[in-house]
């Protein structure tokens, strides 16, 4: 393995981190703070808008000062961000910590999900696929440690354990050397790239993929609570989740290629369609606990062959901006998604709002046709 590769899982591994940092947290926190569930909701909306106001900012920048510049500032900020909530003793202290994650948070996931296409140019969405494993890896160690760490050693201490992991990969982004992306960063190439239908229907995908996971991440607890398991139960069940979309990618980046990427996306969305639309059925446990699984499973695949097909179009001193529209995209449909199942849930039950998630999986087997 080259220390290039190893650089580009850091910063996927470390967004994994990032994405449910403030979910991992959130009850100690909001204990520690006095935080409502008003101001905890605010809290998570200032790291999302930052994180997307910031992947706009990010992806320019790294067609323009390449990936060191960008990865070592995102490792060591995400670091920063980690110990300040350890650290923080009133709600505006959180919120500052909260807006610091999205700044670091953004560095890294365009600075890895750019470099790892760059690697591998005969096959982009395959090295997306491997690299995203371990996006996936990190997303299961927080919530897995969290607890366990901060019972030991208490909060402060233990998030700056997941600080000083996170600011340790900073040390080989600095030694690595990286492919040379750009040939001349021109700002108006970067602004027509808004009305390429390429990266339109990227960014549609995406909205649809994002919106998907979030949700899915958001209420899945909640389902299999529905269905009949106690809290603990559905908790470990989740992490099942996070596990099957690991081994997912593994298996895509084997076999997927350029000619295959169209064909995988739209099996991928097809399976997530009919796996949502049993979800939505009536069933006993052990049907609501191996679709919830099966659902990482379906998942695996589609946020980073769309991500490595998209890329593999356009010349890699373009990549960075590529990624910054099409992720910025999804992360409308991160915002979106999760709310208006909160909404309908409320109404209907969990059942009948997973049906909007049915809907955007069609949606998803529709465009990947047209990709």
């Amino acid at each position: 393995m080259s220390l290039t590769f190893l650089v580009a899982i850091l910063a996927v591994f470390t967004f994994g981190m990032a994405v449910v940092f403030p979910g991992s947290i959130k009850l100690r926190l909001a204990e520690r703070l006095s935080l409502d569930d008003a101001r905890m909701g605010r809290l998570l909306m200032a790291w999302q808008v930052t994180t997307l106001v910031v992947t706009l900012l990010v992806g320019p920048a790294l067609d323009r000062y390449g990936h060191r510049p960008v990865l070592v500032a995102g490792f060591v900020i995400v670091a920063v961000a980690m110990a300040l909530f350890g650290a923080a003793r009133r709600p505006a202290a959180a919120f500052a910590a909260a807006v610091v994650l999205g700044i670091g948070g953004s560095c890294v996931n365009a600075g890895g999900n750019t470099l790892l296409p760059a690697l591998r140019p005969d096959n982009p969405a395959a090295a997306s696929n491997l690299g995203n494993v371990f996006f996936g890896l990190g997303a299961f160690v927080v919530p897995f440690l969290a607890s366990r760490l901060v019972d030991r050693i208490g909060f402060s201490a233990g998030l700056r354990v997941f600080a000083l992991v996170a600011g340790a990969a900073a040390v080989p982004a600095a030694l690595s050397s990286y492919p040379a992306l750009s040939s001349g960063f021109d700002v108006s190439v970067a602004f027509g790239l808004l009305a390429n239908p390429v990266v339109l229907l990227a960014g549609l995908g995406l909205f649809c993929y994002i919106g998907l996971e979030v949700s899915a991440a958001s209420w899945t607890t909640t389902y299999l609570k529905n269905a009949g398991f106690n809290e603990k139960r559905a908790a470990v069940i989740f992490s099942f989740f996070w596990v099957a979309m690991m081994v997912g990618r593994l298996a895509a980046s084997q076999w997927v290629t350029t000619d295959l990427g169209k064909a995988t996306v739209a099996s991928a969305a097809l399976g997530t369609a009919v796996i949502l639309l049993l979800m939505t059925l009536r069933g006993g446990t052990a049907l609501a606990g191996a679709c919830a699984i099966a659902l990482g499973m379906f998942f695996a695949p589609l946020f980073p062959t769309i991500v490595g097909l998209t890329l593999g179009r356009f010349a890699p001193s373009l990549y960075g901006s590529v990624f910054a529209i099409i992720f910025a995209l999804g992360l409308l449909g991160s915002s979106i998604g999760p709310a208006a199942i909160g909404a309908v849930s409320h109404k209907h039950g969990i059942r009948s709002a997973y049906r909007l998630m049915v809907a955007l999986a069609a949606l998803l087997f529709v465009l990947a046709f047209f990709l």
